[in-house]
């Protein structure tokens, strides 16, 4: 499984986090990746701009460069699981067909997602 992982250390301006985005589904073209760890838990709050910005123009350009399926674990923060709760990061919860997404607290947790997630979609081929 070729997973790219991005680790946010510190803050980042919108501008940033969309250099970082970009980058990242760079490697990710580069190396047929299709499974993502987006670390956000030092980024700092997912905002409203990132989030749409993800969902409007991230995700759909991921699918033509990348796949034409996407698998993308958040590691977030408890406050910024609650405002996943509470609706607030579409970007992260809300799924599409060709974007499956999930939020996670541990890294364990997410990198586990990943691999079954892969798995039982390499069994669903294997098996039509």
């Amino acid at each position: 499984m070729q997973t790219v992982i991005i680790r946010w250390q510190q803050p980042v301006t919108f501008t940033e986090f969309k250099m970082n985005c970009l980058a990242i589904l760079s490697l990710a073209k580069e190396h047929t990746a299709a499974t993502w760890l987006f670390d956000c838990r030092s980024k700092g709050e997912i905002t409203q701009q990132e989030s749409d910005w993800l969902s409007n123009e991230f995700y759909p350009k991921s699918l033509q460069q990348v796949s034409s399926r996407v698998l993308v674990a958040w590691l977030l923060t408890p406050r910024q699981m609650q405002r996943l709760k509470e609706g607030e990061l579409s970007a992260v919860s809300s799924d599409c067909p060709d974007v499956s997404r999930k939020a996670f607290l541990t890294e364990h947790e997410a990198v586990k997602w990943l691999e079954d997630t892969v798995a039982q979609m390499e069994f669903g081929k294997t098996n039509q």
